[in-house]
This record gives C-alpha cells, structure tokens and sequence, in this order.
C-alpha cells in the first residue's frame, strides 16, 4: 500500500512539473545576430547632406568637332550638386525615407568650333555660310524618391537594407551656340544664336537595397544599387534667333515615353557615437543613367532627331545623424 501510495504522489508530481511547462510564460526573445535577423523594435530619427562633383554624360557628350587649331572634344565640365535625406525608422527596422537630389550647372562654355550656318533667303531657298560658333551648355536634374524600407542583418557583418517606393525626377538639358557668321549677312540681322532644349520629367516605382561590410573600429564598406521606371513627357525644342528679334527655322516635339534608370553607389563609412545618437561620415563614387529620355538634332541629319542618354557620375561626401525619437 505504501509503495503504491509513493507512486502516486511521485506521478503527480512529475504531472505538476509539466503543466507548469506547458502554461508558463515563454521566455522574452533576444537579440542576438544570428545567421539571420531583424533588429530590436525601435524609433530613431535620421537626417543626412551630401555634397556631389559630377559629370554629365548623354549621346553626342564625347564628340569631337573641327576647331580653330585642330579637332576639340564636345566635353562639359563637371559641377557640384547636393542631396539632402531624412527618415523615420520605427518597428523591427523599418523605416519611411525621402532624399532629394539637385544638380543644377548653368552656361558651360564648350569652346569654339567651325562648322556651318544655314540661312533661311526671302525666297524660301536657303544659303549655307561657313561659321565659327562657341558652344554653351547648361545641366539639371531633380530627383525626389519616398519608399519604405527594411532592414536585415546577415550574420554579424553583413548590413542589408531593402526598399521600394516612388521616384519623380525632372530633366533639363539646354544648349545654345553664337555663330559667327558672313559680315553681310550680320549686318542685316545683327548677329544670329540657336538655341537647343530639351526635357523630361516622370514619374514611377522605384527599388533598390543598400549593403554595408562592418568593419572594426566604426568602419564600414557601403555599396547601393537601384533602379526606376518612369512615365512622363519629353519635350525638344530647337530655333535661330536674329538679334534684331526675328525667330526663323523653329523645331518643336513633344510625346509621352517609358524611362527606365539605375543607380549605383560604391564606397566607404566611419560611425562614431556621439551624445544624442550616432554620427556618420560616408563617401565614395556614384554613377545614375536615365536611358534614352531626351531628343536631340542628329550629328548626321540635324533636322532629324535621335534619343539620348542623361547621365552623372563622380565623388561624393556626406554625413548623417542617427538618433533617438
């Protein structure tokens, strides 16, 4: 009796430890990286600057025209620009993100060239005089983008953050040439310029991931890569101006066109704690290309217009803060 009495009680002990098991409270998760994982939930604010040094590229860019002396490269000059960054991070790493991008170089001076001009006569015939111009250029380009964002972390040096959201951007390439024309005929019109517009602005989705390899002591390797495709209008419109005001030989297009863009970035960061949050230095190299999104005169048939490219790449450097909300 006493051995089936200490059996019972010792089964319902073993019962009693199990129940206990089942319905306790589980343990709080911890977060520990791990092959992979999110970070722990929080709110941080993020604003960031960076100044840019970059080179536009479209069709036509790398040319090389006669000149007085020899043949000269059709090369702008590279400018600066900016983009400025702000975001909210909340949950387990995500977060809302908006930057814009401003590039904006006016009146480039591309040289002097020789080349021809064409003169429109009273009777509807045209003249071709031989001409020197000097050529001016002007750049820009505004790009605003608002996505959402997540970040995962692969082990414990590998930084990913995904994102996706919209893009809108708006580009402005504008050339004009003074030609240097016959006496006879600058004396009747005074002296003849022609400028050449050409534009476009969209808007779409847009994706993208940044990646960083931490580093010791603070130090990180940063790439980016994203991509967009936009809808929109591109508009060109090209004309000769007489100095006395009249507007001969005007060309204008405008149509609705699909533009797809990439982006990349390649560099390097250095995170230092300061007192009300992290601070960040980061620079490096970065290339975008918005495919076939401006009209332009044919090199061959001016009268004809071709599809260009519009691109920047060059240096960057920025810095950020991250902090608490």
């Amino acid at each position: 009796m006493v051995k089936k009495l200490s059996l019972m009680i010792l089964g319902l002990s073993v019962s009693g430890i199990a129940a206990a098991g089942m319905y306790s409270t589980p343990p709080v998760p911890t977060c520990v990286p791990g092959d992979v994982t999110v970070p722990c939930e929080a709110s941080l604010w993020n604003f960031g600057v960076q100044a840019l040094y970059l080179q536009t590229e479209y069709n036509g860019s790398r040319a090389y025209l006669p000149a007085p002396g020899g043949l000269k490269a059709v090369e702008p000059n590279g400018g600066w620009g900016y983009r400025v960054e702000g975001s909210y991070h909340f949950s387990t790493g995500n977060d809302i993100t908006m930057n814009w991008l401003h590039y904006d170089v006016d009146d480039d001076n591309l040289g002097t060239f020789n080349g021809q001009y064409v003169q429109v006569l009273s009777s509807g015939s045209a003249a071709v005089l031989p001409a020197t111009f000097r050529g001016f250029v002007s750049n820009k380009l505004e790009q605003v983008n608002l996505v959402l964002g997540q970040h995962v972390d692969f082990g414990l040096f590998k930084k990913i953050r995904f994102y996706a959201g919209a893009q809108y951007s708006d580009i402005q390439a504008d050339a004009e040439c003074f030609y240097n024309i016959s006496p006879i005929f600058a004396a009747a019109i005074g002296g003849v310029r022609g400028p050449v517009n050409s534009d476009f602005n969209g808007f779409g989705p847009t994706i993208g991931v940044d990646y960083a390899y931490v580093l010791p002591y603070g130090f990180s390797l940063t790439a980016n890569a994203s991509g967009s495709i936009l809808y929109g209008s591109a508009r060109f419109e090209a004309m000769n101006i007489y100095n006395n005001g009249l507007i001969v030989s005007s060309q204008y297009a405008s149509r609705k066109q699909i533009v797809p863009s990439l982006e990349a970035k390649v560099g390097a960061a250095y995170t230092y704690p300061v007192a009300q949050g992290l601070l960040k230095i980061e620079g490096g190299y970065e290339a975008l290309n918005y495919f076939n999104a401006l009209q332009g005169p044919s090199l061959v048939a001016p009268t004809l217009l071709t599809n260009s490219d519009f691109g920047l790449h060059g240096p960057y450097l920025g810095v950020k803060w991250l902090g608490v909300a």
